[in-house]
C-alpha cells in the first residue's frame, strides 16, 4: 500500500512539474522570468529528434530579381483545400547558416512544422530562407545605448516576393507569421519594420530589436525570447524594445534565467510556438 501511494505521489509530482513548465504568461505588457538550469531529459531528446527529421517535404527554390537572389524552402500544407486559404510562416536563420546549399537553414524552428502533429493540427505554408550574406547587421544606438538591427536588399527580396506567393498560392493574408532566432530574430525584427502591414505576429527569439518603426507596431502581436546568459546577443535591445512597448504595444518577454544563446531552445519553448501563433490573426 505505501509502495502504491509513493508511485502516485511521485507520478502527481512528474504531472505538476510538466503542467507548470507550460504555464508561463503570454498576456501582453507581461515579462516572465523563468529559471530552468537543466533542460530535461525529455526535453532533450524531442530536440535531437526534431534536428533529425527528415526536410524532403520542403521543396528548393529561388527568388530572384536580377540583383540578388535568395534560395529558399517551401513547405505546403499536407492538405490543401482549394477553397481555404492557410497561414504563411516565415522562418529567418541564424548566422551560421548563411551560404547557398540550401540546406543549412534547416534548424529547429524550421523543422517543428515536420512534426506528425503540427502537420495534422497547424496546416500551413512554411517558407524558410537561406540568405548568402548576413540578412541582419548591428550598430550602437547611442540614445538608447543598445546594439540594433539593420537590414539589406535581400530582405527586401523576400519580402517583396511574398506578396507574388500570397497570389499564386492559397495563402491567408491575415496570417502570415514570422519568427527567427539569433540574426534571424534581428532579421524578424527588421522585417515587421519594413513591412508592418504584412504581418499579424512576430516571436524574436535572442535577436537584435529594429526601433525604427516602432510606433507602428503598436497593434501587432510580439513574442521575444532571450536568455539572460546570452553573451552572443546581450539581451539588453530585447529587453529595451519591450520596456518601450509593453505599455503601448502587444507584446511579451520570456527571460530565461539560466539559458545562453545556443540552448535557448527547449521543448517546452517549440511546443508553446505554434499554438500562439495560430491564435494570431491579423484585423
Amino acid at each position: 500500500m505505501i509502495q502504491k501511494i509513493s508511485k502516485l505521489l511521485s507520478f502527481v509530482l512528474i504531472l505538476s512539474s510538466i503542467v507548470s513548465c507550460v504555464c508561463h504568461q503570454t498576456k501582453f505588457g507581461t515579462r516572465t522570468e523563468i529559471y530552468d538550469k537543466k533542460d530535461s531529459l525529455r526535453s532533450l531528446a524531442r530536440i535531437k529528434a526534431i534536428k533529425n527529421l527528415d526536410y524532403s517535404d520542403f521543396k528548393a527554390g529561388k527568388f530572384d530579381d536580377g540583383k540578388v537572389a535568395v534560395n529558399y524552402r517551401f513547405l505546403k500544407p499536407s492538405k490543401i483545400k482549394q477553397d481555404k486559404k492557410y497561414p504563411l510562416i516565415l522562418v529567418f536563420h541564424g548566422s551560421g547558416a548563411v551560404g547557398t546549399n540550401n540546406t543549412s537553414q534547416m534548424g529547429v524552428l524550421s523543422k517543428i512544422w515536420l512534426l506528425p502533429e503540427n502537420r495534422e493540427k497547424y496546416q500551413a505554408y512554411v517558407l524558410l530562407p537561406q540568405f548568402p550574406v548576413r540578412s541582419s547587421n548591428y550598430h550602437l544606438d547611442e540614445s538608447r545605448n543598445v546594439k540594433v538591427s539593420e537590414s539589406n536588399e535581400h530582405l527586401d527580396l523576400v519580402l517583396e516576393s511574398i506578396d507574388s506567393l500570397i497570389i499564386k498560392e492559397n495563402i491567408d493574408p491575415k496570417r502570415i507569421y514570422v519568427m527567427g532566432f539569433s540574426m534571424g530574430g534581428a532579421t524578424t525584427s527588421n522585417a515587421i519594420s519594413k513591412r508592418p502591414d504584412l504581418f499579424a505576429a512576430a516571436i524574436n527569439v535572442s535577436g537584435i530589436s529594429q526601433f525604427d518603426k516602432i510606433d507602428k507596431l503598436t497593434k501587432m502581436p510580439i513574442w521575444i525570447v532571450h536568455g539572460s546568459l546570452d553573451t552572443d546577443n546581450f539581451p539588453q535591445s530585447n529587453f529595451k524594445f519591450y520596456d518601450e512597448m509593453k505599455t503601448k504595444g502587444n507584446v511579451f518577454l520570456w527571460e530565461y534565467k539560466d539559458k545562453y544563446h545556443n540552448n535557448i531552445l527547449s521543448a517546452e519553448l517549440v511546443d508553446e510556438i505554434p499554438k500562439w501563433l495560430f491564435k494570431q490573426t491579423k484585423n
